[in-house]
């Protein structure tokens, strides 16, 4: 019951974004798709879904922190400030929210799931197509099994995307 209210939850989300999307230039052009490299707590693959001053983020990979598993992190983030040095270049500052899972399957299995306020730089190089990002969160989180016990909870990535 847990796992679909929080697929639910997620899912409208993620619909809700559209609604709300700015229509100005953003840490990622509107309508653009990032897809690359992820490195931090989780490492693996990392998604982008620009849609002007808003973003949808996530991550998938594997998870070494506290035992080795899968980590999935899932999010929004909102351009506050762009750092513009001219030329093109520019360094979108962002803020948003983030929603990290792992799953460990250690002795024992342990399933956590998070809710953290994130932090983010972004830098395109200028008429090439990649994208480096550097995130850090930090919230609260549950440690649902092997026992439910709230905890804090942080995440941090690093990672380069192909956007097109």
């Amino acid at each position: 019951m847990k796992k679909k209210l929080l697929i639910l939850l997620v899912a409208a989300l993620i619909a809700a974004m559209p609604a709300m999307a700015a229509s100005t230039r953003g840490a990622a052009e509107d309508g653009s798709i990032g897809i690359g490299l992820n490195l931090g707590t989780n490492s693996g693959l990392g998604l982008k879904f620009g849609m002007g001053k808003f973003d949808i983020f996530a991550d998938v990979g594997l998870s070494v922190i506290g035992g080795t598993g899968l980590g999935v992190d899932a999010g929004v983030s909102y351009e506050v400030y762009d750092a513009d040095f001219g030329g093109g270049h520019h360094m979108p500052i962002t803020v948003g929210v983030m929603v990290p899972m792992s799953f460990r399957w250690n002795n024992p299995f342990a399933w956590d799931l998070g809710v953290l306020a994130q932090v983010g730089l972004e830098y395109q190089i200028p008429d090439v197509p990649v994208l480096f990002y550097l995130r850090v969160g930090l919230g609260a989180n549950l440690n649902i099994a092997p026992s439910f016990k709230p905890d804090v909870g942080g995440s941090g990535n690093i990672g380069v995307l192909y956007v097109f």
